[in-house]
Order: structure tokens, then sequence, then C-alpha cells
């Protein structure tokens, strides 16, 4: 294991701090140092923003990685940053039951409010693919301390890191019974228990989630599995299976009336046909074949940067990605407790879900379900996310209170554009004028 923890229970919330064995980093630096690299095709024009070293348009350009690459090697201090995340980052371990599973190792970020005699909201923020709880640690203090507005509400944050990805148990096997049955699947049922356990492990019966990317899917499947105790959802990724006439026939009308598209809905459209078209075979491999490609992502430290460094590149807003940055991301991945391999199965887990499990859902399953009314949903659309569909769309999701066109951002909204994240999940949730001001009793009554 890759990580160590404090304390002696196995039951109880214990202080945690990464730890990578020294082996682990002597291991990278003997790859780094034999990396082989392919060639590249040559290319006309000028390439990206006139640059002719960097087309993208087949990938992650050869002279990108190989700058990453040796600065990896020659420059990055994995030490620093480790540091870094125990200083800025207060983490926990806890274990946590889930269904078939037996008990969970759970890794978190869980950060009180540092507002004195002010009432706060028990906030579960759920990352995705390829992010990981980093991805909370420049909103932490946007949400946990006072601005000077008594109208605006401050949280109790909790981040995980899913099962399979960062410091969090990989999920090898269902116990016998389940094993007996050929039954494979960690799905989005398991996911969402295990996040709704570690809340109230935590002792927040009722809470407030923040999600994108997979931590949107899995919000909304935990909204539609425990609507008694997820009480609101803001969302910045909202992947939704059109309103056919035969799934969702008064929602499919409303959209015939706001024919033909307005000029915005217009160019959503066209972001997600170029997704689909040109960004998305990544998601088909993963769906079906991670087993194959785990293993170059396990093996290879210069493949698996360029895999997800592709993605860091293409889904955010003209982010300046400093060489630090992606490398820390990356290692996150490369010294995860199941290694990076184990982060794929979630894709093909929600495709490929166990008839063998009661209740289990499929990711279209997800999508095209509307959750229990009670739960408020915000949408807060960003301009250079992957995949955005007309606003009206969304409405098919659940009680969608809130809807949200925002300036600048992508992908990777809470840390490309923190403070724009955090003042529209502040507005859903405050107390003048929020959609979902109240829902949630809170810390002292808030």
């Amino acid at each position: 294991m890759s990580t160590s923890s404090t304390g002696t229970s196995t039951s109880t919330i214990k202080p945690f701090k990464i730890s990578v064995p020294e082996s682990q980093l002597e291991t990278l630096r003997q790859k780094l140092h034999l990396a082989t690299f392919p060639d590249e095709l040559e290319h006309d024009g000028d390439g990206e923003n006139g640059n002719a070293s960097a087309d993208w348009s087949m990938g992650a350009p050869l002279a990108e990685i190989k700058r990453l690459t040796a600065y990896w090697k020659e420059s990055f201090d994995w030490r620093k940053t480790e540091r870094e995340l125990n200083e800025r980052l207060p983490q926990f371990v806890t274990t946590v039951p889930v269904a078939g599973f037996g008990e969970l190792e759970i890794h978190f970020v869980y950060q009180k409010s540092k507002a004195t005699g002010k009432k706060t909201i028990p906030l579960l923020f759920l990352h995705g693919w390829p992010g990981s709880f980093i991805e909370v640690m420049k909103l932490l203090p946007l949400l946990t301390q006072e601005d000077g507005d008594e109208s605006q509400p401050t949280f109790d944050v909790v981040a995980p890191s899913l099962p399979n990805f960062g410091f969090s148990e990989g999920v090898k096997k269902a116990c016998l019974f389940l094993c007996s049955l050929g039954f494979k699947g960690f799905g989005l049922v398991q996911y969402a228990e295990a996040m709704h356990a570690v809340m109230t492990t935590l002792g927040y019966p009722e809470y407030v989630l923040q999600g994108g990317d997979w931590g949107a899917i899995i919000a909304r499947a935990m909204a539609k599995l425990y609507p008694d105790h997820v009480k609101a959802a803001h969302l910045n990724f909202i992947p939704q299976v059109p309103p056919y006439p035969w799934r969702n026939p008064i929602l499919f009308l409303q959209s015939l009336l706001t024919l033909p598209f307005s000029r915005k809905d217009r160019a959503k459209l066209a972001v997600t046909q170029d997704y689909l078209a040109e960004g998305s075979g990544y998601m088909k491999q993963q769906d079906t074949r991670p087993q194959t490609l785990g293993y170059g992502l396990h093996d290879s430290p210069v493949g698996l940067l360029a895999w997800i460094y592709e993605k860091l590149h293409a889904w955010t807003d003209s982010y300046p990605w400093t060489d630090d940055e992606i490398l820390s991301w990356v290692c996150i991945y490369l010294f995860s407790r199941a290694g990076p391999a184990a982060s794929l199965r979630i894709y093909y887990e929600s495709t490929h879900p166990s008839k063998s499990l009661p209740g289990a859902m499929s990711r279209t399953d997800v999508l095209s379900s509307y959750a229990p009314s009670q739960v408020k949903f915000a949408v807060a659309h960003f301009p250079r996310e992957i995949l955005i569909l007309p606003m009206i769309w969304n409405r098919a999701i659940g009680n969608v209170v809130r809807e949200t066109d925002l300036e600048k951002g992508g992908h990777f909204a809470a840390w490309e554009v923190p403070e724009i994240l955090a003042r529209d999940l502040k507005a859903f949730l405050g107390r003048d004028g929020g959609q979902a001001y109240g829902v949630v009793t809170g810390r002292d009554g808030y």
C-alpha cells in the first residue's frame, strides 16, 4: 500500500497522511530513465494557437510528452507535493459497509466550517475521472471560511476518494455468494451506497451534494436512492438522454415549443456533437475493455501521463496548467492504493450492471430517471464543458430549481474557476433568494 494512516481501530475515523514508499519513487525514476517514445506524423499549418509543435489533432503531441517526461525525471519533487497535500488538506480514512462487498476503507478530505456562531451545511463533494480528491483543494477556503456576507452559507466539506480511486481501497471481488452467481460489478448503486455511508458515519443524516463528471452521475444515483438524506444537488456536468416522446412526452412537447433552438442552444449541441465524434474514444475503450488498457497505464508512467494529460488539456477553458499541477494529478493515479487501472472499472461496471443484484442500475438507467421531487437540483453550465445540452432538457433529471449559464470554465470547474463554482453553489443555498435555502437543517440550524 502506498499510504499510511494513524490509529488502531479499523471501525473508527482515523487521521491520514499520504506517504508513498521510497521504493515506488525509485521504480518511477527507473521507468522514466528507460522510457522510449513513438514518432509522430508531420503536420501542415501552424497548429494550435500558432504553435506548430502543439498539434493535438491526433492526441497528445510528442514534444509535450517528452518535455513533461524530462521535467518529471529531472525536476518534479513528489515529496514537496506530498507535504503540500498533507498540510493543506485534512485527510482521514474510515471503514464503511457496502452490501455484498463487506467493508471498504474510504479516504476523504474533511474540513469543517471555520465560521463562528454561523449555521453551516454539510456538503459531499464528488469527483470523477481523471480527477480526484485534489479538485476540492481550491474550494475549501471559499466554502469553509466566512466571506463577510451573512446571507451566504458556509459548509462542512467532505471530499472522498471514490472506491478504486486515490487512496481509497480498491474493490477486487464481491462476497462468496455473489461470486458464485458470476457477479463482478461494483456499480453505481454501490458507489452511491459507499458515499452515503461516509456521510452518515460522520454524523450527517442530511446533506447536499456537489459533483462533476462521475461525481455528478453518482450524485443523481444518490438522489434517487436516498431522497430522505440528499436534500439538494449542485451539478456542473449533466449528461442526459434526449427527451424522446416515449420517455418523457411532456418534456418532448415543451422542447418542440422551443424549436428552432436558440443560437446558444445550437452552440451547446455543437460542443456535444464534437465530443461524441472526436473526443469520446477513451470512453468506449474504458466502457468495454478496461483491463486491456489498464496494463499500459499501470506499467508505463509515460503512457499514464499522455492518457490523462490529453484530457486535462482538451477539457478545460484555456486553463494555464503548470507542469507541477499536471504531474501531481497524474501521480495521484500512479501512486493510488488500487493502481490506475482500477479507476477505469466504473466505466465497465456502469454499462454492464449485474443482473444478479436486485436494484442494480446502469448508467443509462441513472441518466434517464427522474429523481424524487423533494431533492432540489441546480445545474451549472460552464462554456467549455465536454458535453452540454439545451437547458430545458436538464429538467428531465428531477426538480431543477436553478439553471445557470456561467461565464467561464470547463470540465474541471472546481480547479479551473473555483470562485465561480463556489459563488453559484452559495447562491443556490443562500438566504437571499436561494432556491434550496433551508433544505438542510445543518449544524446550528442553518
